[in-house]
C-alpha cells in the first residue's frame, strides 16, 4: 500500500480524532480556562459555575444512552451531526448570555449534545466497527489524536479570552466545533449493527459484588478527575501563575497522558491491571497534594507529570479491568458505568466550585480529590482481595481429592 492508500485507508479514523480533539478541547478543558474569567467579568459565583458544568456532564450521560443506542440502530451520522449542531447553537447562545440562569441551560445542553454525541463512546464505537481488520491500531490513532485536546485547546483558549473576551471566544469555539468535528460528521459513516437479545438473567446482574465494586472504583475515580480536571487551570493559576501560563501547564498535563498511554504494556506486565490502576490513584492524590503543599512552577510541573501519566494510564486500564469483571456482559454494564460515572463527575465538580466559594481557595477541593482517590484504591484492593480469593478457591476445587 503506498502513501496514498495508507492516507485513503486511515482518513476515517483520523477525522474520528480531530472530531475528538475538537469535543473534548471546546467542552471538558475549555470550561476549565473560562471559569476564572467568567467570575471575574461577570461576578457568577465559582459554585454556580461548576453547576452549570456539571449540569452539561449529567445531561451528557442521558445524551449518551440515546446516541449508543442510535448508532447501533442508524450509523455515526446522525449522532456526530446532531453534537455539532447543537453543540455550536449552545456555544453561541451561551455567548449572549445576560445573566447567569441562562448560561447554565445554554451550557447544559451544548455539554449534553457535544459530550453525548462526539465523547469516545462514540468516535471510538465507530472506529471499531470501520476497522475490524486493524482494530488496535485504528484505536491507537483515535486515542493519540484525542490526547491532544488539552494540550492545543488550554493555551488556545487562554489567547482567546485576553485577545477578545469570553463572549468572542465562546462564538470562535463554536466554529471551530463545526470546522474540526463536522467533516467527520459528515463523510465518516458507521453502518449500524444487529442488535442481539437480552441475555438471561441479565436486568439483575449489577448486584454481583465484582460487578458493583468496580463501579464504585470508577464512581470515585471520575468524581476526582472530573473536579481536578474543571479546576487544574485555577488551581495553577492560585500558586501566583498567570493565566496564560496556568493554562499552558493544563495542557501540558494533557500531553503527558501520550506517554502514560504508551507505559500500559511495561507497567501492566510489571504491576498487573490492578497494581498500575492503584498506582494511578495514587500519582493524582500526590499530584493535587503537591498544589496544597508546595509553591511556584515545581509544584506545579510536579502535578503535570504525575497527573498527566495517571490519567493517561486510567483509561485504558479502566477497560482492561472492565473486561475482566464484565465478561461476555461488557457492553452492557459499561454502559451502566458511564451513566453512574457522569453522575460522580457532575457531583464533583459541583462540589468542588463550591468548596472554592467557601473557603476562597483551593486547598479544601484539592484534599477532597485525595480522599475520593483513596475511595477509589480502597474499592479496587477490595476488589483484587476478592478476585485473588476466588481464583485459590477455583485452584483448591480443581486439586485431586
Amino acid at each position: 500500500m503506498g502513501v496514498l492508500g495508507r492516507a485513503r485507508y486511515w482518513r476515517d479514523a483520523t477525522l474520528l480524532g480531530i472530531a475528538t480533539i475538537a469535543a473534548y478541547g471546546v467542552v471538558f478543558y475549555a470550561f476549565g480556562v473560562f471559569i476564572d474569567p467568567l467570575h471575574e467579568d461577570t461576578g457568577w459565583s465559582t459554585g454556580t459555575l461548576s453547576f452549570a458544568y456539571s449540569a452539561g456532564v449529567l445531561l451528557s450521560g442521558a445524551a449518551a444512552v440515546f446516541g449508543g443506542r442510535t448508532l447501533d440502530r442508524r450509523g455515526s451520522r446522525p449522532v456526530m451531526l446532531t453534537g455539532v449542531l447543537v453543540g455550536a447553537l449552545g456555544l453561541v447562545a451561551a455567548s449572549e448570555a445576560r445573566n447567569i440562569a441562562w448560561f447554565v441551560v445554554c451550557w447544559a445542553v451544548t455539554g449534553g449534545a457535544v459530550a453525548g454525541g462526539l465523547y469516545y463512546h462514540v468516535t471510538m464505537a465507530a472506529t471499531t466497527r470501520l476497522y475490524s481488520d486493524r482494530r488496535a491500531a485504528a484505536i491507537s490513532v483515535l486515542t493519540l489524536l484525542g490526547a491532544l485536546a488539552s494540550p492545543i485547546f488550554n493555551p488556545l483558549v487562554a489567547w482567546m479570552l485576553e485577545a477578545w473576551g469570553w463572549r468572542d471566544a465562546l462564538k470562535a469555539l463554536a466554529g471551530l466545533l463545526v470546522a474540526l468535528a463536522g467533516p467527520a460528521a459528515l463523510t465518516v459513516r458507521s453502518l449500524p449493527v444487529p442488535i442481539p437479545p437480552r441475555m438471561p438473567g441479565e436486568r439483575g446482574a449489577w448486584r454481583d459484588p465484582m460487578v458493583w465494586r468496580l463501579m464504585l472504583a470508577a464512581c470515585f475515580a471520575a468524581g476526582a478527575s472530573s473536579a481536578l480536571i474543571l479546576h487544574q487551570v485555577s488551581a495553577i493559576r492560585a500558586l501566583g501563575l498567570p493565566l496564560a501560563t496556568a493554562a499552558a501547564l493544563g495542557g501540558a498535563r494533557g500531553l503527558m497522558q501520550i506517554p502514560g498511554r504508551l507505559m500500559l504494556t511495561p507497567l501492566t506486565s510489571w504491576l498487573g491491571v490492578h497494581g498500575a490502576q492503584l498506582l494511578c490513584y495514587a500519582l493524582v492524590a500526590a499530584g493535587a497534594g503537591a498544589l496544597v503543599f508546595a509553591h511556584g512552577l515545581m509544584a506545579a510541573w510536579f502535578f503535570v507529570v504525575a497527573a498527566g501519566i495517571a490519567i493517561g494510564l486510567s483509561s485504558p486500564l479502566g477497560g482492561l479491568l472492565s473486561a475482566e469483571a464484565y465478561g461476555p456482559r461488557l457492553g452492557t454494564f459499561s454502559g451502566m458505568q458511564t451513566a453512574a460515572t457522569s453522575v460522580a463527575s457532575a457531583g464533583g465538580a459541583w462540589l468542588a466550585g463550591l468548596a472554592v466559594d467557601r473557603t476562597g481557595g483551593y486547598g479544601l477541593t484539592l484534599a477532597g480529590i485525595a480522599i475520593l482517590e483513596a475511595g477509589a484504591a480502597a474499592s479496587l484492593l477490595w476488589q483484587r482481595r476478592a478476585l485473588r480469593a476466588a481464583q485459590a478457591i477455583e485452584v483448591t476445587a480443581g486439586e485431586p481429592a
